[in-house]
């Protein structure tokens, strides 16, 4: 599936819900803009917490967390999250994250170009 038509799918599953992506004014979509911001935040904080645990196990005798292995389908879905948001922002913005990333790859193509081997 390409990921605008990913992206397509998880928008009119949001508006479907209620958490619309077009709003009347600039102050509203800045107020949606926030909330997905702190969403997104919390998500990479989820990712980051039990990576965390992870690390511990590895690095503090005693320490009884997760292998990287039983945290890794966890990890997926805690990106998965983010990437969601990722949407919206985008989407709420008026983007088109396929193109934008898109250029941004060719951006980095020229500016890390030098570390290519």
């Amino acid at each position: 599936m390409e990921l605008s038509v990913l992206i397509k799918k998880q928008i009119d599953a949001d508006e479907h819900r209620g958490f619309p992506v077009i709003f009347g004014t600039d102050a509203e979509r800045h107020d949606q803009l926030m909330r997905d911001l702190v969403g997104l935040v919390g998500e990479v904080g989820e990712f980051a917490d039990l990576l965390k645990k992870v690390g511990l196990a590895f690095s503090t005798p005693g320490y009884v967390g997760p292998s990287l292995a039983e945290a890794a389908p966890r990890l997926r879905s805690e990106l998965a999250d983010v990437a969601i948001y990722l949407f919206r922002l985008s989407t709420i913005l008026g983007g088109d994250l396929e193109q934008d990333l898109l250029q941004k790859m060719k951006i980095n193509d020229e500016r890390y170009r030098y570390l290519e081997q």
